[in-house]
């Protein structure tokens, strides 16, 4: 498969990821679909894992097989994202119900780097300095699918997804406590 192939096949994961996102907050909100809710909180951990390792994979694709060099900014979304993806997997293991008040912490501040990262490759101007004179900009685009969906748009997606499983409630309520020791 070639680096356009899964340039394309990566967007188009993240923008279902982004409907699915949207999707369950409006689930959530209506107060209705409690099936859904409960089934997004019961299977928080698997998700944690599934999205948290799908971006850390994607990204390490991205540098290593494509070739992408990360910038500064794209680091700190790594910063962010891998450990998320390390916790994902011991606590799908382990079970536990702790751990996703530290998975969402990781991940709000993931995505405001993401967010920011996002708005700097569409306005280079914005660029307070965070990029160093060295390596890729910030405001650099490695591909831009569908005309909107970039590396840093995906990585934001991925960390809105990570916090939207983490803060859906057990009993089809938004941030209501889970009645299940495996959360």
């Amino acid at each position: 498969m070639d680096v356009a192939t899964v340039e394309l096949l990566s967007a188009t994961l993240a923008v279902m990821v982004a409907v699915a996102t949207v999707a369950i907050w409006l689930i959530a909100l209506s107060g209705r679909g409690r099936a859904v809710i409960d089934l997004v909180a019961d299977t928080r951990a698997t998700l944690t894992a599934l999205l948290a390792g799908g971006a850390t994979l994607g990204s390490l694709y991205f540098s290593e097989v494509a070739g992408y060099i990360p910038c500064r900014l794209c680091w700190f979304q790594r910063i962010a994202m891998y450990p998320i993806a390390v916790i994902g997997i011991v606590w799908m293991i382990r079970g536990g119900r702790e751990v996703r008040w530290h998975v969402v912490t990781i991940a709000a501040l993931g995505s405001l780097v993401s967010a920011y990262h996002y708005a700097i490759e569409w306005n280079p101007g914005l660029d307070s300095g965070a990029c160093a004179a060295t390596g890729p900009a910030c405001s650099d685009v490695w591909f831009r699918s569908f005309g909107f969906v970039s590396l840093a748009l995906m990585a934001m997606i991925a960390f809105l997804a990570i916090i939207t499983v983490n803060l859906i409630g057990g009993r089809g309520r938004v941030g209501e406590a889970d009645a299940s020791a495996s959360t």
